[in-house]
């Protein structure tokens, strides 16, 4: 009987140990990793980025932010922390010169200039908060297969020159108009079928209207 008692004890000390080995090793197994990731080089928030770099983007699966903060040529010398002040700096003033513009449109008619002269300023702070983020020949290098920004610059300008050097009413307002047109035919050419489907629809619009004033109906 004693002989019994000491192999049963022997064999549930057994069953414990190994027990405890197996506890270990699947805890063991499922430990997971929160170490802080490692931060990406040229991402504006460091480790913060990582999730949304550049390099996970260049497989196709990943999102890529729309600017980059490596360093640029234009801008030697200059950190992301400035360039992040300097961003939000300028977008306050275009915000700004946008803000004030609304207030003179009700009477656009008599304070043309000033409108025309807030808008523009607020269309170069924007530009310029665009060209800080991403980088000046980042943003200006596709110019010469742009032609609508290229003629968009050069009507802001001539604005600029008719609102602050001529002191011409007339002269900023046809800037102003021809900036106007230039943003509308870019949102045209944005448009599912263009200018194309712009037609279509005004020529359905158009015969809308004339069935209507003339009050005859489609049959259904």
């Amino acid at each position: 009987m004693a002989e019994l008692n000491r192999q049963l004890q022997e064999y549930l000390a057994q069953s414990k140990v190994g027990g405890a080995r197996t506890i270990s090793q699947s805890s063991s197994s499922t430990v997971v990793d929160l170490g802080d990731p490692e931060p990406v080089s040229g991402s504006w928030f460091g480790r913060w980025s990582s999730p949304w770099s550049g390099s996970q983007s260049s497989g196709g699966s990943g999102f890529s932010w729309p600017w980059s903060a490596e360093p640029d040529p234009c801008l030697p010398g200059v950190s992301r922390r400035q360039r992040l002040v300097a961003f939000c700096a300028c977008a306050v003033l275009s915000s700004l010169c946008f803000g004030l513009s609304a207030l003179y449109a009700p009477l656009l008619l008599l304070y043309a200039r000033k409108f025309a002269l807030l808008w523009s300023l607020g269309s170069l702070f924007a530009i310029a908060a665009a060209a800080v983020l991403r980088g000046p020949s980042r943003l200006f290098a596709g110019l010469p297969t742009s032609p609508g920004a290229a003629a968009y610059l050069c009507a802001l300008a001539g604005t600029l020159y008719a609102a602050l050097s001529l002191h011409s009413t007339a002269l900023t307002a046809l800037g102003a108009a021809l900036q106007v047109a230039v943003i509308c035919a870019c949102a045209v050419s944005l448009l599912p079928g263009g200018s194309a489907g712009i037609r279509f629809m005004g020529g359905v619009a158009a015969a809308a209207i004339k069935r209507t004033v003339t009050g005859k109906t489609t049959p259904i």
